[in-house]
């Protein structure tokens, strides 16, 4: 375990991260994602001791003072390599060198041997890093389809179609239902089976962890919403970020909410079904203008999470990537 100082700085890292994705996401504020990426690496190392992005990942790590780092944190650390990685090749291909042709990272992968246009080589040593990072974390949570995918599109870039199909086909094995591990075997010319059924009623939490997410969803145009999904150890600190959420709602009148913000709180215990709360039908219809409250009452927020999910540990769920802890203020516009 690491102490609550080592926690905080796993948490810092993953919302590095997601501000680094947030900049993707709307093509604004990309000239500090290679900032951000940096500054969450720092923190693996702070955390976990130094070591090169294609080391395997330890079950144990020595930290500077002597320390050892359990399983669960070497993991979070293995995966956010992984991430920085998997984002630091997007960068170049994305920014840096103009090389996309078209595909989306987040919803498919890149044509089969797209490297082969960098004329430079720039983006090759920044493929081998991402290869190499997600190698080492593949390992580090089986039940979750996040490095495998960020393997294969790597693997994909560089030209290695045997090795593409073999990651995604593995992150189909760990989600059958991810849409985009779908697409990228389809761009191979990979027909993978159907997924079962997802299944009557409530869902089955698949994930070994007890964990909160808070799915906000807010407009951004008259026909376009952005979306992503948080993750908490503790549902008070879920409740915090949804209270955030709605006071930074500010003055604007009660009747326009629900065309304007979608907010929702799930909650995943291992092998229970996962429970969702719509936070935005809990908002009072007075007063009529914000900033808003939620009513909590009927939610068992007091209620301790079975093996809470570890500080600064990403997820992907629903086709996306998840990250622990909250976002800054005013990092969407709603």
């Amino acid at each position: 375990m690491v102490d609550d100082d080592g926690g905080a700085r796993l948490v810092r890292a993953g919302q590095l991260l997601a501000d680094s994705w947030r900049g993707f996401w709307f093509d604004n504020g990309t000239e500090e994602i290679a900032g951000r990426l940096a500054e969450a690496e720092r923190l693996y190392d702070s955390v976990a001791g130094r070591g090169a992005p294609g080391d395997a990942a330890p079950a144990e790590a020595e930290v500077a003072d002597g320390e050892v780092v359990d399983a669960e944190v070497a993991a979070t650390i293995a995966i956010g390599r992984s991430t920085i990685a998997a984002f630091a090749l997007r960068l170049a291909v994305d920014v840096d060198h103009d090389l996309n042709s078209g595909w989306d990272w987040d919803d498919e992968g890149p044509p089969l041997g797209e490297m082969e246009w960098d004329e430079d080589g720039a983006t090759a040593a920044l493929a081998d890093q991402s290869v190499a990072a997600a190698r080492a974390a593949l390992d580090a949570d089986p039940d979750d389809p996040l490095v495998p995918l960020q393997l294969g599109q790597a693997l994909a870039w560089t030209g290695d179609r045997e090795g593409a199909v073999a990651a995604y086909e593995e992150a189909l094995r760990r989600d059958p239902w991810d849409g985009t591990a779908h697409e990228c075997l389809a761009q191979l010319e990979v027909t993978p089976a159907e997924p079962p059924p997802a299944g009557a009623g409530d869902p089955i939490s698949r994930r070994p962890y007890g964990f909160a997410v808070l799915h906000e969803q807010g407009r951004i145009s008259n026909s376009d919403w952005f979306e992503e999904r948080r993750l908490f150890g503790t549902l008070s600190a879920a409740r915090a970020d949804a209270d955030a959420c709605l006071r930074e709602i500010g003055d604007l009148e009660r009747e326009f909410l629900d065309g304007m913000m979608k907010l929702e709180l799930e909650i995943h215990r291992p092998g229970r079904p996962v429970t969702t709360y719509d936070l935005i039908a809990r908002v009072p219809d007075a007063p009529d203008t914000g900033p808003f409250d939620i009513d909590w009452s009927g939610i068992p927020l007091d209620e301790p999470l079975e093996s809470p999910l570890p500080p600064g540990r990403l997820l992907r769920m629903d086709d996306r990537a998840c990250f622990y802890g909250s976002r800054e203020p005013s990092a969407v516009s709603h």
